[in-house]
């Protein structure tokens, strides 16, 4: 089996603003707001500034504003005091009670002194040695299960006295959609889907047809019978006309595909000052679902010794 070493957090666009905005949330009394590149407009429309992370909410009776800009610039070496100038005019124009920094580089002599006097919280998002996780950490991979089912033709069941114009027209819809055209409407919320999709739910309503499966082994072929009830089954729109369709024949396959998710990396965020820790973070190496991407994360918080365990979406095309 090849274990993927932990690399430095990968840049896919705002991870590093979602990391800080999900342990922050996470700590912050009931009744904050976190937002993340929240954008500020002037009176004439003109974006003046994007706030990388915004908290606010009350402490006893003030309102309280809190903005945390990050910075993560692996060839751009230590955050310069040039930046933490521009958060203390930040500060100063959006009317904030406090501004932290969050650099993954850490931060220049200079920086760091000015920041100080300043009153600029300083903090960090280091990458560490998967062996600094041991205490907490048992797993070096997660084993991922993901089920797979491939439609190779449907059979419309028809209420008695279906025209036979209608049934042609039907018939003839369904060739063309192969599948993979969305003309299965709902009658209960109107939401159209696929045949494919259609499937899907179908075998989904019946997990046990993948008891018997043996990952990564041969497909297996079903017949699946699915009778809907009145108040909620599907309709086709044909040309001529719209037929319910109370029942539908699913002939397909399925397979069960077992995928090995490495880490991928490690990290923790911390007190730049104090060298405290806050929380640390490990992800495993994506995962698809729904033609999206997906990383599980986990988050363990240095306060409180609890782990919370995420699932988030990736960038298309991460």
């Amino acid at each position: 089996m090849n274990i993927v070493t932990p690399q430095a957090m990968p840049n896919d666009g705002k991870r590093l603003e979602s990391l800080v905005a999900f342990v922050e949330k996470t700590l912050l009394p009931f009744g904050f707001e976190v937002k993340t590149n929240e954008r500020v407009f002037n009176y004439d429309g003109i974006q003046i500034a994007e706030f990388d992370v915004e908290a606010r909410g009350r402490v006893g009776t003030t309102n309280f504003a809190w903005l945390i800009e990050c910075r993560d610039r692996p060839a751009g070496g230590p955050a310069p005091s040039s930046w933490i100038e521009q958060l203390v005019g930040r500060r100063e124009r959006f009317r904030f009670n406090k501004v932290t920094a969050v650099s993954t580089t850490g931060f220049a002599t200079g920086a760091t002194d000015f920041a100080a006097s300043q009153d600029i919280e300083l903090r960090e998002v280091r990458s560490l040695n998967v062996d600094e996780f041991s205490d907490w950490l048992g797993l070096r991979y997660l084993t991922n299960h993901v089920r797979h089912t491939t439609l190779q033709g449907i059979t419309a069941l028809l209420h008695e006295g279906t025209s036979e114009e209608l049934r042609s027209a039907l018939e003839a819809m369904l060739l063309t959609a192969n599948g993979r055209s969305p003309i299965l409407r709902s009658s209960k919320t109107g939401e159209l889907v696929t045949p494919d999709l259609a499937f899907s739910g179908a075998v989904g309503s019946n997990s046990d047809l993948f008891s018997d499966l043996t990952p990564n082994g041969d497909a297996k072929q079903v017949q699946l019978h699915a009778t809907y009830p009145d108040d909620d089954h599907f309709i086709v729109d044909t040309p001529i006309g719209s037929v319910p369709l109370p029942g539908i024949v699913y002939m397909g396959s399925l397979r069960l595909k077992e995928n090995i998710l490495p880490l991928t990396y490690t990290a923790e965020y911390r007190n730049s000052t104090t060298g405290e820790p806050i929380s640390q973070v490990v992800s495993f190496a994506p995962t698809s679902a729904m033609d999206m991407k997906f990383a599980i994360e986990m988050h363990r918080f240095e306060e409180t010794g609890q782990t919370h365990v995420t699932l988030r979406r990736l960038p298309d095309g991460a």
